[in-house]
């Protein structure tokens, strides 16, 4: 009996690619309806093929695919947005790399989670047109909440008190913040000043655009909360995505190629 493959139209953001067999590229893809998932482009490293420049990280691309029993097949590929001021700057691309890794890292294979998805494609659209400081950590945080590990932010997460004003600390193993009397044996905490308690309160209630694009923060409290989303994202992850190494040597002026390809950043980190 033959079974009839199906075939489906979906848009995607492409989160990575490796070459597979002598001319194809296996993709792993962002979906809005079925979440993370494979597929395989056939062809597409060869010069005359036309999926390859559809196909780049960082794009959100409109897929024809054939669904199959091991992979899907890429049938055809459009790009809607390819985001290229942020391909040609190199502190944007380590970031955009950086969310592609963690998306791909924190996310289970085809299981939909639309807002994941809207949250991924509408923070490359602002990466592209401003420097907030902020947007990284929004995304950290907003992705942690979507996957369902958002922080405890407003209880202690060892006795439930209602948490007063005061330094309080942070327990990553826990999954959120500490009352001053609790002191947990055994636990891991990170300090947790009221300001940054108060900013990581906003990122989770307000809307990037228009509300947390403008908020301005001390530097104190800018790498407090960094610190903080970083160390809940490796435990979450139970390891650190190789994307944070690359940002964070950007950011720390290693050398590197004036105009390099995503191809050579792979092969340097």
């Amino acid at each position: 009996m033959t079974v009839q493959q199906k075939i489906y139209k979906t848009e995607a953001v492409v989160l990575k690619h490796f070459a597979f067999g002598e001319a194809d590229y296996l993709l792993t893809l962002y979906t809005p309806n079925a979440g993370r998932l494979k597929a395989v482009a056939k062809g597409a490293r060869r010069v005359k093929s036309k999926l390859g420049g559809h196909l780049e990280p960082l794009m959100r691309t409109s897929f024809l695919i054939t669904s199959g029993y091991n992979l899907d097949t890429i049938n055809q590929a459009e790009v809607l947005e390819g985001h290229r001021s942020v391909r040609e700057d190199l502190d944007k691309l380590s970031l955009a790399i950086y969310m592609m890794e963690l998306v791909d890292a924190i996310t289970p294979e085809e299981q939909a989670n639309y807002p994941i998805y809207r949250l991924l494609t509408e923070t490359m659209r602002s990466l592209a047109d401003d420097d907030s400081p902020l947007l990284m950590s929004y995304f950290q945080l907003r992705l942690l909440g979507y996957s369902g590990f958002m922080p405890e932010l407003y209880r202690c997460v060892e006795c439930a008190a209602v948490l007063e004003a005061g330094h309080h600390r942070f327990a990553p193993n826990q999954g959120g913040s500490l009352c001053d009397s609790c002191h947990p044996l055994n636990v891991a905490v990170i300090p947790l000043s009221v300001d940054t308690l108060k900013v990581l309160r906003f990122l989770q209630k307000e809307e990037y655009t228009g509300m947390v694009e403008r908020l301005h923060l001390e530097q104190g409290t800018l790498v407090e909360l960094e610190r903080l989303l970083e160390t809940m994202l490796r435990h979450v992850l139970d390891r650190e995505v190789k994307g944070s190494r690359f940002r964070d040597q950007v950011a720390q002026g290693v050398n590197w190629d004036s105009a390099p390809t995503l191809t050579a950043i792979n092969a340097k980190r």
